[in-house]
């Protein structure tokens, strides 16, 4: 029995591939979005995983805190902690020309995106992020339905010591204050031009230090693995110009909190038609664009929980910081939880702003789907829009009130996996409110949060 059915052509494809590199990365992302990785040597990749029958990982690694604290449902126990095998999964490969080893060394280094696997049955670990995407991609296709979106992220860059911001005051869309980190950004775009994740664009925010950068939007799964190697491209990018860049909400008193916007149009399985925009619509928006906006709506205190996902994010979500505080959407008002950007067919899209630049992608892409597919299902509509977005319900003012609302919406738990809900918000119900809920101490948000978010 295969992991899956084109596992043996994906398997041959990797090892013909693997003898041109120096170091192959098998990574796996975890529920916090953070890249957990075995390296192998590109000379010994064959003999590895098909003389010794795989590569073995840790079936916990779905279990840990940003910090890789650990704990310990029931399943794992029932497997006494067994490992798990690292398997690639059918997504082109990208070349990672950040990390250390290709920076240092000049190695040739292969990124490759995996999953983990149990030996017992081969089954998939049931709480990986990727796995559960790809199960709400499934049931959008069954409608005859495409996904094409980005993210769009902001990041705070510091001196090496991690706390001087590589510039002071607020200078947004400047030319001149990006200078201080200008060879930076331009190795950064090489690397990502290389990797087949080419940058749209690039400027200074409202904050000390802050950065956005804007990559093109891609078709289904692929976004989000795109947007994953594009945080730990910028992430190790500034390490090795001895910058500290991190996607903290808020990484001190001062900075201005970082967002994570979700920008996406729904399109026909031909990938032909945008299926948002209805020139007969007097905003343009068509009715399949608005069941997208209610089922969001609908949601939005429980998908909080997912966009937002560390105790941290929740000092962004407040007013007169540009993020959205409310149950509300816009046509153009920043504080709204969604924007719908509507000024012709291919420019048509939802932009949802609620997600953190902490944010995961595959679950901030599970829960737009899930609350999407909900709209649809249930005809749900909204009314024009009018009136002050303050006006509106307010979003949960913490991470456990979040999880409270996920928890308990029973549609959003039925479309994700009972499973799989509550083994995320255990895990941060353990693991991160548990220690720094109720403390109001950003310093020990940054320990927890700021080396690898």
């Amino acid at each position: 029995m295969s992991f899956y059915p084109e596992f043996d052509e994906v398997l041959d494809r990797l090892i013909k591939k693997a003898k041109k590199y120096d170091s192959i990365n098998l990574s796996v992302t975890d529920l916090n979005g953070i890249l957990r990785t075995k390296t192998i040597p590109g000379d010994v990749f064959h003999r590895v995983v098909k003389g010794e029958g795989g590569i073995g990982m840790y079936s916990g690694t779905y279990s840990i805190a940003a910090n890789s604290d650990a704990f310990y449902p029931e399943i794992f126990l029932k497997h006494y902690m067994a490992d798990g095998f690292l398997i690639p999964q059918d997504a082109p490969p990208y070349e990672n020309h950040w990390c250390a080893p290709a920076t240092a060394a000049n190695e040739k280094v292969l990124e490759v995106i995996c999953d983990i696997y149990w030996k017992h049955d081969k089954s998939q670990v049931y709480n990986s992020p990727r796995h559960l995407t790809n199960k709400l991609l499934r049931q959008l296709d069954e409608q005859g339905l495409s996904i094409y979106s980005a993210m769009e992220y902001e990041f705070t860059v510091f001196e090496s010591d991690g706390k001087t911001p590589a510039w002071r005051g607020v200078h947004a869309y400047s030319n001149i204050v990006i200078r201080k980190v200008a060879l930076t950004v331009s190795d950064l775009k090489a690397c990502l031009k290389k990797a087949g994740i080419p940058v749209r664009s690039v400027n200074t925010e409202y904050g000390p230090g802050q950065l956005e950068i804007t990559i093109f939007p891609k078709y289904g799964i692929t976004m989000a693995d795109d947007a994953i190697m594009f945080k730990h491209a910028v992430m190790e990018t500034f390490l090795n110009h001895n910058f500290k860049a991190t996607f903290m909400s808020k990484s001190d008193e001062t900075s201005s909190p970082s967002s994570g916007h979700y920008n996406f149009s729904i399109w026909n399985k031909e990938k032909t038609k945008n299926l948002f925009y209805d020139s007969e619509a007097e905003d343009n928006l068509s009715q399949l664009a608005r069941r997208f906006i209610s089922g969001i709506i609908t949601h939005a205190k429980a998908l909080t929980g997912l966009f937002d996902p560390t105790v941290n994010c929740y000092r962004r979500l407040v007013p007169h910081t540009f993020a959205p505080f409310t149950v509300s959407w816009s046509y153009e008002a920043r504080e709204a939880f969604i924007r719908a950007k509507n000024s012709a067919e291919n420019c048509t899209y939802l932009e949802v702003r609620a997600p953190s630049g902490s944010s995961n992608p595959y679950l901030v892409l599970s829960g737009v789907i899930a609350a999407g597919l909900d709209g649809i299902k249930r005809n749900l509509d909204i009314p024009p829009f009018e009136g002050d977005i303050t006006d509106c319900e307010l979003l949960p003012r913490s991470l456990d009130e979040a999880l409270n609302y996920l928890e308990n919406d029973e549609i959003l738990v039925e479309s994700l996996g009972e499973d799989f809900v509550d083994h995320y918000i255990t895990l941060k119900r353990k693991l991160e409110i548990a220690k720094l809920e109720g403390m109001d101490d950003i310093e020990k948000e940054r320990q927890l949060y700021m080396d690898l978010i």
